[in-house]
């Protein structure tokens, strides 16, 4: 178990690396790709950078929904996130690292829907998706997106795992009558 300062810092290290991470990438794909659409192929026929902006979400669905839209989901996600982090007590060092996971995921591309503008003025509030791979044909993505897709099924474990532990507590604590 880490819950307390331990865990906090655990969680806060992981979110902050991993979202400083995201942006960071982000930002250099944006200055040396160029514009929207350029390519540099890392593998032939496997896996590139190709800057993508997404006015959407993972994988370019709903691209119709306005910013603002997306900002209040993804910030309503935040919240709650940090809501279910504060209430869930023990919490191991697995739970800490899944909740930074996924909270890094949506602050980046939070971030992006707040602040990101390309250098001509457009692509206000699109993210910026840069990780393109050939061989599944996996739609592009970036760190972000791949937080939210390590850490949610993780965390979905986790928070499985806690509750049945806490059944099992509540089980041992009140044996049924003989």
């Amino acid at each position: 178990m880490t819950s307390g300062k331990k865990g906090i810092w655990l969680f806060a290290v992981v979110a902050l690396s991993l979202l400083t991470l995201d942006l960071w990438t982000k930002h250099e794909a944006v200055a040396r790709l160029g514009h929207e659409g350029a390519e540099y192929q890392v593998w032939e026929g496997v896996f590139s950078f190709r800057l993508v902006y997404n006015p959407g979400m993972m994988w370019g669905m709903a691209q119709d929904v306005p910013r603002s839209v997306w900002v209040a989901i993804r910030g309503g996600v935040l919240i709650a996130l940090f809501w279910l982090y504060l209430t869930m007590q023990p919490r191991t060092w697995l739970a800490e690292v899944a909740f930074g996971f996924v909270a890094a995921g949506a602050m980046g591309n939070i971030y992006d829907n707040l602040f990101f503008v390309d250098a001509a003025g457009r692509h206000a509030g699109e993210v910026r998706d840069f990780l393109h791979f050939y061989w599944f044909e996996f739609p592009t993505f970036n760190v972000a997106d791949a937080c939210i897709c390590v850490g949610a099924p993780l965390l979905l474990c986790v928070l499985w795992n806690h509750d049945r532990r806490k059944a099992e507590q509540a089980a041992a604590a009140n044996p049924p009558a003989a």
